[in-house]
Protein backbone atom coordinates (compact mmCIF):
# COMPACT_ATOMS: atom_id res chain seq x y z
CA UNK A 1 0.00 0.00 0.00
CA UNK A 2 1.22 3.62 -1.20
CA UNK A 3 2.49 5.80 2.06
CA UNK A 4 -0.68 7.91 3.29
CA UNK A 5 -0.41 11.18 0.90
CA UNK A 6 -1.18 13.24 4.32
CA UNK A 7 2.36 11.94 5.84
CA UNK A 8 4.16 13.04 2.44
CA UNK A 9 2.53 16.19 2.51
CA UNK A 10 3.77 17.05 5.70
CA UNK A 11 7.11 16.00 5.51
CA UNK A 12 7.40 18.06 2.60
CA UNK A 13 6.12 21.34 4.00
CA UNK A 14 8.12 20.73 6.85
CA UNK A 15 10.99 20.83 4.95
CA UNK A 16 10.03 24.38 3.67
CA UNK A 17 8.27 25.62 6.37
CA UNK A 18 9.21 29.23 7.54
CA UNK A 19 6.85 30.26 9.83
CA UNK A 20 6.48 26.83 12.34
CA UNK A 21 8.97 24.51 13.15
CA UNK A 22 9.33 21.91 16.14
CA UNK A 23 11.22 21.58 18.85
CA UNK A 24 12.62 18.46 19.93
CA UNK A 25 13.57 18.48 23.36
CA UNK A 26 9.59 19.85 23.76
CA UNK A 27 8.00 16.81 21.90
CA UNK A 28 11.18 14.59 24.07
CA UNK A 29 9.06 15.91 27.22
CA UNK A 30 5.60 15.66 25.70
CA UNK A 31 5.74 11.98 25.22
CA UNK A 32 6.74 11.92 28.41
CA UNK A 33 3.61 13.29 29.54
CA UNK A 34 1.62 11.15 27.28
CA UNK A 35 3.56 7.80 28.15
CA UNK A 36 2.13 8.14 31.36
CA UNK A 37 -1.65 8.69 30.03
CA UNK A 38 -3.77 5.33 30.09
CA UNK A 39 -4.95 4.63 26.69
CA UNK A 40 -8.46 6.35 25.16
CA UNK A 41 -11.45 3.94 25.39
CA UNK A 42 -14.16 5.03 22.88
CA UNK A 43 -16.36 7.60 24.48
CA UNK A 44 -19.95 6.05 24.51
CA UNK A 45 -22.06 8.85 26.68
CA UNK A 46 -22.42 11.35 24.32
CA UNK A 47 -21.78 9.28 20.52
CA UNK A 48 -24.80 7.07 19.11
CA UNK A 49 -24.35 3.74 18.73
CA UNK A 50 -27.20 1.23 17.87
CA UNK A 51 -28.58 -0.63 14.74
CA UNK A 52 -25.83 -0.73 11.99
CA UNK A 53 -27.48 1.20 9.33
CA UNK A 54 -28.79 3.90 11.63
CA UNK A 55 -25.11 3.85 13.66
CA UNK A 56 -22.75 4.31 10.04
CA UNK A 57 -26.12 6.90 8.67
CA UNK A 58 -25.22 8.84 12.07
CA UNK A 59 -21.50 8.86 11.36
CA UNK A 60 -21.21 9.89 8.11
CA UNK A 61 -23.09 13.10 8.88
CA UNK A 62 -21.38 13.58 12.17
CA UNK A 63 -18.21 13.71 10.66
CA UNK A 64 -19.84 15.51 7.53
CA UNK A 65 -20.62 18.66 10.49
CA UNK A 66 -17.40 18.34 12.62
CA UNK A 67 -15.81 21.62 11.71
CA UNK A 68 -15.35 25.21 12.41
CA UNK A 69 -17.24 25.74 15.74
CA UNK A 70 -15.33 28.64 17.28
CA UNK A 71 -17.22 31.44 15.44
CA UNK A 72 -20.19 31.41 17.45
CA UNK A 73 -18.62 30.38 21.51
CA UNK A 74 -22.50 31.02 22.43
CA UNK A 75 -23.99 27.75 20.67
CA UNK A 76 -24.23 25.21 22.85
CA UNK A 77 -26.40 21.82 23.43
CA UNK A 78 -27.48 20.80 26.61
CA UNK A 79 -25.83 17.30 27.82
CA UNK A 80 -27.66 13.96 29.64
CA UNK A 81 -27.38 15.66 32.92
CA UNK A 82 -27.68 19.46 32.26
CA UNK A 83 -24.59 19.98 31.58
CA UNK A 84 -23.20 22.52 28.93
CA UNK A 85 -21.30 21.26 25.84
CA UNK A 86 -19.85 23.27 23.34
CA UNK A 87 -18.15 21.92 19.97
CA UNK A 88 -17.80 18.64 18.83
CA UNK A 89 -19.07 16.80 21.92
CA UNK A 90 -22.26 19.24 21.51
CA UNK A 91 -22.72 18.21 17.81
CA UNK A 92 -21.99 14.74 18.90
CA UNK A 93 -24.60 14.34 21.31
CA UNK A 94 -27.40 16.60 19.24
CA UNK A 95 -27.31 13.94 16.77
CA UNK A 96 -27.19 11.31 19.04
CA UNK A 97 -30.38 12.70 20.31
CA UNK A 98 -32.02 12.96 16.76
CA UNK A 99 -30.90 8.95 16.34
CA UNK A 100 -32.67 8.10 19.38
CA UNK A 101 -36.13 10.65 19.31
CA UNK A 102 -36.05 11.09 15.39
CA UNK A 103 -34.44 8.83 12.95
CA UNK A 104 -36.03 9.43 10.38
CA UNK A 105 -33.90 12.52 10.03
CA UNK A 106 -31.17 10.40 9.09
CA UNK A 107 -33.04 9.24 6.30
CA UNK A 108 -31.43 9.22 2.88
CA UNK A 109 -34.33 11.24 0.94
CA UNK A 110 -34.53 13.63 3.95
CA UNK A 111 -30.80 14.19 4.31
CA UNK A 112 -30.79 15.24 0.50
CA UNK A 113 -33.25 17.54 0.30
CA UNK A 114 -32.45 18.80 4.11
CA UNK A 115 -33.40 22.90 4.65
CA UNK A 116 -31.83 25.15 6.93
CA UNK A 117 -34.87 25.17 9.68
CA UNK A 118 -35.03 20.97 9.54
CA UNK A 119 -31.19 21.38 10.51
CA UNK A 120 -31.58 24.02 13.31
CA UNK A 121 -34.09 22.07 14.91
CA UNK A 122 -31.72 19.34 15.74
CA UNK A 123 -28.51 21.54 16.04
CA UNK A 124 -30.46 24.76 17.24
CA UNK A 125 -28.15 28.20 16.24
CA UNK A 126 -25.00 26.14 15.11
CA UNK A 127 -22.34 28.36 13.51
CA UNK A 128 -22.15 28.32 9.54
CA UNK A 129 -25.51 26.35 9.37
CA UNK A 130 -25.74 27.34 5.21
CA UNK A 131 -22.38 25.11 5.22
CA UNK A 132 -23.34 22.24 7.19
CA UNK A 133 -27.01 22.35 5.28
CA UNK A 134 -24.55 21.66 1.88
CA UNK A 135 -22.92 18.39 3.68
CA UNK A 136 -25.74 16.89 4.80
CA UNK A 137 -27.63 16.94 1.69
CA UNK A 138 -24.48 15.62 -0.19
CA UNK A 139 -24.51 12.90 2.21
CA UNK A 140 -28.20 12.48 1.33
CA UNK A 141 -27.89 12.15 -2.06
CA UNK A 142 -24.85 9.94 -1.89
CA UNK A 143 -27.16 7.66 0.78
CA UNK A 144 -29.57 7.70 -2.49
CA UNK A 145 -27.13 6.22 -5.32
CA UNK A 146 -25.07 3.82 -3.05
CA UNK A 147 -29.22 2.71 -1.39
CA UNK A 148 -27.43 2.62 1.85
CA UNK A 149 -24.66 3.47 4.46
CA UNK A 150 -23.75 -0.26 4.84
CA UNK A 151 -22.95 -1.02 1.17
CA UNK A 152 -21.32 2.93 0.54
CA UNK A 153 -18.89 1.61 3.68
CA UNK A 154 -19.15 -1.71 2.37
CA UNK A 155 -17.26 -0.90 -0.88
CA UNK A 156 -13.78 0.32 1.70
CA UNK A 157 -13.87 -3.49 2.30
CA UNK A 158 -11.94 -3.04 5.13
CA UNK A 159 -9.59 -0.50 4.40
CA UNK A 160 -8.76 3.42 5.59
CA UNK A 161 -6.93 4.08 2.66
CA UNK A 162 -9.89 2.87 0.83
CA UNK A 163 -12.11 4.79 2.34
CA UNK A 164 -11.18 7.83 2.40
CA UNK A 165 -10.54 7.56 -1.23
CA UNK A 166 -14.72 7.19 -1.71
CA UNK A 167 -15.36 10.34 0.49
CA UNK A 168 -13.18 12.01 -1.32
CA UNK A 169 -14.23 11.18 -4.52
CA UNK A 170 -18.12 11.10 -3.85
CA UNK A 171 -18.31 13.51 -1.14
CA UNK A 172 -17.04 16.75 -1.96
CA UNK A 173 -16.99 18.54 1.19
CA UNK A 174 -14.71 15.80 2.35
CA UNK A 175 -11.77 16.78 0.05
CA UNK A 176 -9.22 18.81 2.59
CA UNK A 177 -5.73 20.09 0.50
CA UNK A 178 -4.16 23.03 -0.83
CA UNK A 179 -1.20 24.43 -3.03
CA UNK A 180 1.81 24.95 -0.96
CA UNK A 181 5.00 25.88 -3.15
CA UNK A 182 3.69 24.99 -6.46
CA UNK A 183 2.94 21.44 -5.19
CA UNK A 184 -0.54 19.59 -3.99
CA UNK A 185 -0.67 19.05 -0.67
CA UNK A 186 -3.42 17.47 1.52
CA UNK A 187 -4.87 16.53 5.30
CA UNK A 188 -8.37 14.93 4.73
CA UNK A 189 -8.35 15.29 8.32
CA UNK A 190 -12.21 14.85 8.57
CA UNK A 191 -12.19 11.83 5.99
CA UNK A 192 -9.29 10.25 8.05
CA UNK A 193 -11.17 11.04 11.45
CA UNK A 194 -14.23 9.19 9.88
CA UNK A 195 -11.88 6.14 10.14
CA UNK A 196 -10.72 6.08 13.28
CA UNK A 197 -14.95 7.32 14.54
CA UNK A 198 -15.72 3.97 12.76
CA UNK A 199 -13.09 1.73 14.58
CA UNK A 200 -14.01 3.18 17.73
CA UNK A 201 -17.73 3.15 17.78
CA UNK A 202 -17.70 -0.72 16.68
CA UNK A 203 -14.64 -1.42 18.36
CA UNK A 204 -12.74 -2.49 15.21
CA UNK A 205 -15.41 -5.04 14.83
CA UNK A 206 -17.89 -5.38 11.89
CA UNK A 207 -17.75 -2.11 9.68
CA UNK A 208 -15.20 -0.78 11.74
CA UNK A 209 -13.14 -3.95 11.15
CA UNK A 210 -9.92 -2.06 9.72
CA UNK A 211 -7.05 -3.62 8.48
CA UNK A 212 -4.60 -0.38 8.27
CA UNK A 213 -5.40 2.01 10.78
CA UNK A 214 -1.67 2.29 11.32
CA UNK A 215 -1.95 4.15 7.72
CA UNK A 216 -4.03 6.95 9.35
CA UNK A 217 -2.02 10.07 10.67
CA UNK A 218 -3.44 13.09 13.06
CA UNK A 219 -6.14 14.63 12.45
CA UNK A 220 -4.97 18.38 11.22
CA UNK A 221 -7.31 20.68 13.28
CA UNK A 222 -7.38 23.66 15.25
CA UNK A 223 -6.92 22.21 18.74
CA UNK A 224 -3.95 19.92 18.64
CA UNK A 225 -1.90 23.01 17.42
CA UNK A 226 -2.94 24.73 20.50
CA UNK A 227 -1.89 22.09 22.80
CA UNK A 228 1.54 21.82 20.91
CA UNK A 229 2.20 25.27 21.38
CA UNK A 230 1.46 25.40 24.87
CA UNK A 231 3.92 22.35 25.65
CA UNK A 232 6.24 24.44 23.37
CA UNK A 233 6.48 21.37 20.93
CA UNK A 234 5.21 23.64 17.99
CA UNK A 235 6.95 27.00 17.60
CA UNK A 236 4.93 29.44 15.42
CA UNK A 237 7.63 32.15 13.94
CA UNK A 238 7.04 35.82 16.57
CA UNK A 239 5.11 37.22 13.55
CA UNK A 240 2.30 34.52 12.96
CA UNK A 241 2.36 34.14 17.05
CA UNK A 242 1.34 37.79 17.19
CA UNK A 243 -1.37 37.28 15.16
CA UNK A 244 -2.97 34.19 16.65
CA UNK A 245 -2.75 35.50 19.96
CA UNK A 246 -4.83 38.82 18.22
CA UNK A 247 -6.95 36.34 17.42
CA UNK A 248 -6.05 37.15 13.57
CA UNK A 249 -7.86 34.91 11.11
CA UNK A 250 -5.53 32.82 9.53
CA UNK A 251 -7.07 32.88 5.70
CA UNK A 252 -7.44 28.38 4.95
CA UNK A 253 -4.84 27.58 2.25
CA UNK A 254 -2.22 30.05 2.66
CA UNK A 255 1.17 29.04 3.67
CA UNK A 256 0.85 30.10 7.38
CA UNK A 257 -1.96 27.89 7.81
CA UNK A 258 -1.01 25.25 5.46
CA UNK A 259 2.36 25.04 7.93
CA UNK A 260 0.27 24.66 10.88
CA UNK A 261 -1.37 21.61 9.99
CA UNK A 262 1.65 20.33 8.81
CA UNK A 263 3.79 20.62 11.73
CA UNK A 264 0.44 19.35 13.69
CA UNK A 265 0.88 15.81 11.52
CA UNK A 266 4.73 15.78 11.79
CA UNK A 267 4.66 16.04 15.86
CA UNK A 268 2.16 13.47 16.41
CA UNK A 269 4.80 10.79 14.01
CA UNK A 270 7.58 12.09 15.95
CA UNK A 271 5.71 11.31 19.16
CA UNK A 272 4.43 8.13 17.86
CA UNK A 273 8.01 7.11 17.10
CA UNK A 274 9.12 8.47 20.64
CA UNK A 275 6.19 6.51 22.33
CA UNK A 276 6.96 3.18 20.57
CA UNK A 277 10.77 3.32 21.56
CA UNK A 278 10.18 3.13 24.57
CA UNK A 279 7.38 0.15 24.53
CA UNK A 280 4.07 1.70 24.09
CA UNK A 281 1.99 0.21 21.55
CA UNK A 282 0.26 2.86 20.11
CA UNK A 283 -0.43 4.57 16.12
CA UNK A 284 -0.31 8.01 15.26
CA UNK A 285 -4.38 8.97 15.73
CA UNK A 286 -4.29 7.33 18.89
CA UNK A 287 -1.56 9.92 20.27
CA UNK A 288 -4.08 12.41 18.43
CA UNK A 289 -6.84 11.22 21.06
CA UNK A 290 -4.35 12.06 23.65
CA UNK A 291 -3.33 15.03 22.49
CA UNK A 292 -7.13 15.88 21.61
CA UNK A 293 -8.12 15.01 25.23
CA UNK A 294 -5.19 17.65 26.50
CA UNK A 295 -6.45 20.07 24.49
CA UNK A 296 -9.71 20.06 26.28
CA UNK A 297 -8.65 21.84 29.55
CA UNK A 298 -6.81 24.83 30.30
CA UNK A 299 -4.22 26.18 27.44
CA UNK A 300 -2.51 28.85 27.96
CA UNK A 301 -2.26 30.04 24.28
CA UNK A 302 -5.19 30.39 22.01
CA UNK A 303 -6.07 28.04 19.03
CA UNK A 304 -5.88 29.96 15.55
CA UNK A 305 -8.35 30.89 13.94
CA UNK A 306 -9.37 29.74 9.89
CA UNK A 307 -12.85 29.72 8.98
CA UNK A 308 -12.77 26.81 6.99
CA UNK A 309 -15.03 23.32 6.82
CA UNK A 310 -11.72 21.16 6.77
CA UNK A 311 -11.83 21.12 10.20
Amino acid sequence: MRENPVRTSARFVMGQAQGVRLDAQALDRLAQELLGLPPNAWEGRYHFRGEEELTLRYLLVLDTLNYCFWPDKSWHVVGPEGERLSGYVALAYALRRAAENAPEFFDPQHLAHLDEPALRDVLGAIPLLPWRVQGCREVGRVLVQWGSARAFFAAARGSCFRLVELLTAHLPSFRDSAVYRGRWVCFHKRAQILCADLAGTFGERGPGALEDLAWLTAFADYKLPQILWARGALVPHPRLAQRILAKEEIPAGSPEEVEIRAATVWAAEELTQRLQAQGRTIRAFEVDWLLWNLSQSLVSVPHHRTRTRAY
